[in-house]
């Protein structure tokens, strides 16, 4: 091969495909619909004279939808193709969201969140299966450190293009609805090649509880917290006395400290056993949510975003470093289905969440729900002390995963091949092409079964395309 031909090569090998644009830029403005709902519709259903409780539970069906569409949304994609799945869950969800302008009563708006939700759902779903196809095994690191930004960046947006919006009148949900739409474009009017379609995952529970229970209790306690904060953060912000500006600044600060603060969490956790990681992470978030007990209208407003972001960065770690510890105790062939099952515990806990929070501070004060985050995270944190301590003598060394921020959206997120497990892939392809060249000089084998002659399908995500 010529100098030139072999620079060729080396481009080929390392640019990021083009094809992976029309996912991000659609991914980018689902996002910005879901940032300016995220603060603004507890505030709207809270100038409705909804109770905090009741907010909760509208927040609670969403999470539900979500599960749901986890867990089911491939039956509806299968049939149709990945295009016109995509053109009916974003085209659902744009309907539900400007459905909420009308909705009148709980009857009403449930469902709709639940829409909502459900929809969510197969949106991911598909996009992470266009970009599972696209993105060749080398660079899958990268695009998933882009998807995470474009995820983050434009929630974050999302939620600052909402500081001035009335929250009574349509303008929330009309460009929340416009960006949900606008989202078809790239996905159905660009020519993308469809790839492999998404199967259902296999919920293996006590699986995972038997491989790290730390893991579970992590990606469950921030489901509870974390994502209940979603919801009880903007009622938080109104009853102790800050206007509408103030409140989406302080919500978009706990989305960019949680997406931002999760790589030097994560690298620091590659570098020691990550239930000391987990254990600090939990002193943390209860060091941060005990001062947050104390914060009232006269607290400064920029010790109090620092308070916000702190405990959106550390809340959120907490899913990206238990995945990570569960995948170092698990085999390669365990990774999809573990972390899938990881993904369904928190969003379990993001179900019971809103809920308990809302009610807590309803039937307390604004400040009871960072004592319910202070009792939950401080049960967490003495059992990961104990789990540390029981099974430190004669524990043998675990082959450690290097970290990546995955986000919280659909299972086939983890059919991606991390960059860093190249080097064994490397080494399965030498060892099975050294079996094609032995089987080469052997005798032709028998015919393998038909399917269905006695074979049982294999289930999970959507395999990576080499």
């Amino acid at each position: 091969m010529t100098p030139t031909q072999l620079s060729v090569a080396r481009t080929g090998a390392t640019a990021i495909p083009w094809r992976v644009v029309p996912p991000l830029v659609s991914t980018a403005l689902i996002m910005v619909g879901a940032g300016v709902m995220g603060s603004l519709l507890p505030l709207r259903f809270s100038a409705m004279g909804y109770s905090p409780g009741v907010i909760g539970l509208f927040a609670t069906a969403e999470a539900l939808g979500f599960l749901v569409g986890c867990l089911y949304a491939y039956k509806i994609i299968a049939p149709v193709g990945l295009e016109r799945a995509y053109a009916t869950f974003a085209g659902m969800k744009a309907v539900a969201i400007l459905g909420l302008h009308f909705a009148d009563g709980v009857p009403a708006i449930v469902p709709l969140r639940f829409l909502i939700g459900l929809n969510a759902a197969g949106l991911a779903i598909i996009v992470e299966s266009w970009l599972n196809a696209l993105v060749p095994n080398e660079q899958r690191g990268r695009v998933l450190t882009i998807y995470v930004l474009v995820y983050g960046l434009f929630f974050g947006a999302g939620q600052l293009f909402g500081q001035n919006l009335n929250v009574r009148g349509p303008e929330l949900l009309v460009i929340a609805g416009i960006a949900t739409t606008l989202a078809l474009v790239p996905m159905v009017a660009i020519d993308v090649r469809a790839p492999v379609l998404p199967q259902g995952v296999k919920l293996e529970i006590l699986k995972a509880l038997r491989t790290s229970p730390v893991s579970v209790l992590a990606c469950l306690l921030n489901g509870l917290i974390l994502t209940a904060f979603t919801t009880v953060g903007p009622l938080f912000g109104e009853r102790i006395g800050f206007d509408q500006r103030h409140i989406v600044m302080l919500m978009a600060c706990v989305s960019l400290g949680g997406l931002f603060l999760q790589w030097p969490i994560g690298y620091f956790s590659d570098k020691v056993d990550r239930r000391y990681a987990l254990i600090g992470l939990g002193c943390g978030i209860v060091a941060v949510a005990a001062g947050l007990v104390m914060v009232d209208r006269q607290t400064p407003f920029l010790l109090l975003a620092v308070l916000f972001a702190i405990f959106g960065g550390l809340g959120e770690s907490l899913y990206a470093v238990g995945v990570a510890h569960a995948n170092d105790r698990a085999v390669i062939a365990d990774y999809v289905g573990l972390s899938s099952t990881l993904l369904f515990v928190w969003a379990l806990g993001a179900s019971i969440g809103p809920t308990t929070g809302t009610f807590a501070i309803q039937l307390m004060t604004p400040r009871a729900f960072f004592i319910y985050v202070i009792a939950l995270t401080l049960a967490f944190t003495l059992f990961t002390i104990w789990r540390l301590y029981r099974r430190r003598l004669g524990q043998t060394a675990e082959a450690r995963e290097e970290f990546l921020a995955y986000p919280q959206t659909s299972p086939e997120i983890y059919a991606w091949l991390p960059y860093h497990r190249e080097s064994a892939g490397h080494a399965s392809a030498d060892a099975a092409a050294d079996t094609h060249a032995a089987a080469a000089r052997a005798p032709a084998p028998a015919p393998a079964p038909a399917p269905g002659d006695g074979e049982t399908p294999t289930i999970g995500a959507v395999p990576p395309t080499a």
